[in-house]
């Protein structure tokens, strides 16, 4: 029996072996083995007397980049073939030269246009674009191109697709119900919106991290903490502790990874076999997210929806909002005054009797009113409330342990009126504004999806809502002010809607079920009818009705609780027309004054318990088996220091997550400058300097070129981490120009091309091929942001779905001809184009996509109905717009390739034309289309170079 630790060494055997015949025949071709002989002593297994990678008891030594950042000395070269723009250029020509290595020619014009078009927006030059640079002989118009494009808003759809890979972007949780993730494509836009503004770098991580924690807040800190919530999630798990902790897991290694090129998985259940990184290493940094309030916290298939998305207005910190609100008060206390002061001359005049025909109107329907001035015998259970002042004499007041019931006096049509005062916030605070969440004013809730309703405060909002399907609105911030409150609760059953009146206002209202609310056969008096969360206050008047009460009478109820005069004709007979018109007016300018109101949306956002518990090592990774405890901190391989934590003044969360932003984005930390700086050169030279864009641990590769990589990463930092400067360093570089000429010799001394002595050609990727075919035919729509569209999916397709009718939605032909990075990304159905070409796994962070060569992608361009209509299109849009057939093919193949076409081309491919119209009884429609149909598979349109 051969034991699994005897086949170790057998595994180093091979390792080293294939390292010595790749160092022989290098060097017998003289090349240099340097970085080939670092490579050997990386991968070499430790010794007796070297510590092991996860041994926390020694000091690990440096690895390079870990290094503090310095700017490396500039070389003096020269060269008779290209210009030599930056000191990047001397780096790298340095480099080439001492490999005896001959950097290409220039590239075309043509083919340098392109290029940068498709570096910097992902689409392609028009002919007229690619005319007027070439008519253009200014000596700065390289310069004014790649400045026009890196303002051009495209850049940043096209550049948040670099980054959306690495984040696992989707709008679903994946597994069997593959849930929405509500509001999550307002990060997408956010990421969009980052890249065009040219935010710094350091602000963008610090925002997706910690955006929350940090002061003067907008939507937009909340926003970018979806970054936290993007991962797959199981809504039924085996263990749902197992299961949050796989959460947590994903939100730090996508982290460190993504920002900090560390690959930290494997030490979740063992010290890390690669880099100095102990299981307790790992722990510390977990704690940073483990304060995070969890997406699930129940039984069942549920998901704790409010423990991840809020609900905010959209001009959050943004607008004077408070100081408009306060104007609306005062005014509207104004115009109350003015209509007591007439009122109060009412009463005085008027006897019981006409008090009592003016009311008659308002009560019919009325089913149950409770005063509270007396035994309330429609009471079913009061356990120790009192009585004390109230709005109209004597009112309920409720603290502790108070309960009452009444049973459900409505189910179908109804309103209800209540007076509320209290100086102390519902319970669920200012976010999750669901009424079953709050403190009860007026309460039926029933748990499940049921039938229910109920009023409650929720923080410092009025909250009413219905459920089956569960419904809420909610009313202004400010009502737990200590003072006297109206409040109306109305739903029509026929139509299903709702409405919420706040003082004689309606503030907000929406569309609920049309079934009989029955589920509950009692409801709760200040209190929430599951026993719990009582008001800490005060109750009045609660009335109910069969029906639902009109704008006037809901004012009547506000002013004076219904004493208001319900016909203008008693009113004069009593005070005179002059009096009553005085009366009638001053009602209604009060009636007039609406609050001021703010539209409110959904985001994904960060959320903390109020204290985050202490953190331990989970034994083998196993979220139920506690081990030592630990404290956040950060892994000893960058430092090992304790983590220094300040928790926000609001005391909504720990700062836990804004101290390690802050050390992953400070001077201190060389590796954030180095990673992102080798990821912006993976996308414009498409391989980066470090091929493992991930992991620049040992299991990761050594860079090509360290000194060129540190001088870049410098230079990001002196430019104040300016994406859009680090971009454009490298577009306007000699590096960048060159062509993909090929050179015998260079490619024997580096065939790989490693050291860049020639531009790298690609393919596009799967977004670029699906833009591009729209661009060409003119269809493409480039309107930004918004909800994800949805372009017709196949029926073979849709066919895999569990519900095929119900698993993809149907936008406008304009909406679907959008960009690819707005398709809806749904983790069980992607579109099959871009599974074609390669798109990002959405499950954990891309760094880079491995384009594959198969007869699929080729099928896909010929056969899939998305590329023949588009086909049709383009040859529809050539017919009306040329009057030759050689022209329209001239054309096209200009559309397609960027390239003018000489004549011979043209020619050739008339010829191509024309025989399929004699050979296969073609009009010329159809032969066209046939022809744009094959442009579409060219090598020249789908490849850079």
């Amino acid at each position: 029996m051969v034991r699994i630790g005897s086949l170790v060494p057998l595994i180093w055997i091979t390792l080293i072996g294939t390292l010595i015949s790749t160092l022989m025949i290098h060097t017998a071709a003289n090349t240099p083995a340097s970085a080939l002989v670092a490579v050997a002593d990386e991968l070499a297994p430790p010794t007796e007397e070297t510590s092991t990678p996860g041994d926390s008891r020694s000091a690990p030594a440096p690895r390079w980049c870990d290094l503090p950042l310095v700017r490396p000395s500039i070389p003096q070269v020269q060269s008779t073939t290209l210009a030599i723009r930056s000191d990047l250029d001397r780096i790298w020509l340095h480099r080439l030269q001492s490999m005896g290595l001959e950097p290409a020619p220039p590239a075309s014009e043509v083919d340098l246009i392109r290029r940068l078009h498709y570096t910097l927006t992902g689409l392609p030059p028009s002919p007229e674009q690619v005319e007027s640079y070439l008519a253009d002989d200014t000596p700065d118009r390289w310069q004014r191109l790649v400045d026009r494009l890196l303002q051009d808003e495209q850049f940043g759809v096209h550049w948040a697709r670099h980054w959306l890979d690495l984040v696992r972007w989707a709008e679903t949780d994946s597994y069997e119900r593959d849930r929405l993730k509500p509001g999550a494509w307002r990060y997408r836009d956010w990421v969009i919106d980052s890249f065009n503004a040219d935010m710094p770098y350091d602000q963008f991580l610090t925002m997706q991290l910690a955006g929350d924690e940090l002061d003067d807040e907008t939507i937009d800190h909340h926003i970018a903490t979806g970054f936290l919530h993007l991962g797959i999630r199981d809504d039924e798990p085996a263990d749902p502790v197992q299961a949050v902790y796989d959460d947590f897991d994903g939100m730090l290694d996508t982290t460190c990874r993504t920002m900090l090129g560390i690959s930290i998985g494997c030490a979740r259940c063992h010290d890390h076999k690669g880099d100095p990184i102990p299981t307790r290493d790992y722990y510390r940094l977990l704690t940073f997210f483990e304060g995070l309030k969890p997406y699930k916290s129940g039984g069942g298939n549920g998901i704790s929806t409010n423990n991840f998305v809020r609900t905010l207005p959209v001009d959050l910190g943004r607008s004077n909002y408070q100081a408009t609100v306060q104007q609306w008060k005062t005014e509207r206390s104004e115009r109350l005054s003015e209509v007591n002061n007439l009122l109060t001359e009412v009463k005085e005049r008027w006897g019981e009797d006409v008090l009592q025909q003016a009311r008659s109107s308002l009560w019919r329907g009325q089913l149950l009113h409770l005063p509270f001035s007396g035994e309330e015998s429609a009471l079913k259970e009061d356990r120790d409330s009192s009585r004390g002042p109230g709005r109209h004499g004597e009112g309920l007041v409720l603290d502790e342990n108070d309960r009452l019931l009444i049973d459900r006096p409505v189910q179908d049509d109804f309103s209800i009126s209540l007076w509320f005062r209290t100086d102390r916030q519902g319970a669920g605070g200012n976010t999750d504004l669901r009424w079953f969440r709050g403190t009860g004013l007026v309460d039926g809730e029933i748990g499940g999806v049921v039938n229910d309703f109920g009023v409650s405060l929720v923080g410092e909002h009025v909250c009413v809502g219905t459920g089956n399907p569960e419904v809420f609105i909610h009313g202004p911030q400010g009502m737990a002010n200590g003072q006297w409150h109206h409040v109306v609760f109305t739903r029509h059953r026929k139509s299903g809607e709702i409405v919420l009146w706040i003082d004689g206002s309606r503030v907000s209202s929406g569309s609920g079920g049309k079934q009989a609310l029955d589920a509950p056969e009692q409801l709760s008096i200040g209190r929430m009818l599951p026993d719990h969360q009582t008001l800490q206050g005060s109750l009045d008047e609660i009335r109910f009705w069969d029906r639902v009460l009109d704008a006037s009478e809901v004012l009547d109820l506000a002013i004076d609780g219904g004493a208001l005069p319900a016909h203008q004709q008693l009113v004069e007979e009593r005070l005179g027309t002059a009096e009553a018109l005085r009366l009638n007016a001053a009602v209604t300018r009060l009636g007039q004054l609406s609050p001021p109101t703010r539209e409110e949306v959904q985001v994904l956002s960060a959320q903390e318990l109020p204290t985050p518990a202490m953190g331990h090592v989970r034994v083998r990774g196993t979220a139920s088996v506690k081990g030592e405890a630990v404290t956040p901190g950060f892994p000893q391989i960058l430092g090992g220091q304790e983590a220094t934590i300040v928790p926000p003044s609001d005391g909504q969360s720990s700062g836990r997550r804004l101290a390690l932003a802050s050390w992953i984005t400070s001077p201190d930390n060389p590796r954030t400058s180095r990673v992102i700086a080798n990821r912006i050169w993976q996308h414009v030279f498409g391989r980066a300097i470090v091929e493992s864009p991930n992991d620049f641990g040992k299991l990761g590769l050594l860079p090509h070129d360290q000194q060129l990589l540190d001088l870049f990463a410098t230079e990001i930092e002196a430019q104040q981490w300016s994406i859009k400067s680090a971009i454009r360093l490298l577009v306007s570089s000699s590096m960048f120009r060159m062509s993909n000429q090929f050179d015998e010799e260079s490619n024997r001394v580096d065939p790989e091309n490693n050291h860049l002595w020639r531009f790298r050609s690609r393919r596009l990727s799967a977004e670029e091929v699906r833009d591009s075919v729209l661009a060409v035919n003119g269809s493409l729509n480039r309107s930004l942001g918004g909800p994800g569209v949805y372009p017709p999916m196949p029926s073979e397709v849709l066919a895999t779905a569990s519900r095929p009718g119900q698993a993809w939605g149907r936008s406008s032909p304009e909406d679907a001809a959008r960009r690819s990075l707005f398709i809806h990304v749904k983790r069980s159905l992607l579109h099959p184009l871009l599974l074609a070409f390669d798109m990002a796994d959405t499950d954990s962070p891309c760094p880079v996509r491995f384009n594959t060569i198969q007869p699929t992608q080729a099928l896909t361009l010929l056969n899939s109905d998305f590329i023949g209509k588009q086909a049709r299109l383009l040859a529809q849009k050539m017919s009306r717009r040329e009057t030759t057939l050689s022209r329209q093919i001239e054309q096209i193949l200009y559309l397609i390739s960027q390239h003018p076409p000489d004549a011979q081309r043209v020619e050739r491919n008339l010829a191509f034309v024309e025989s399929l119209k004699t050979e296969h009884q073609l009009d010329e429609n159809q032969a066209l289309e046939i022809f744009c149909l094959m442009a579409f598979n060219l090598n020249e349109f789908i490849h850079i170079d």
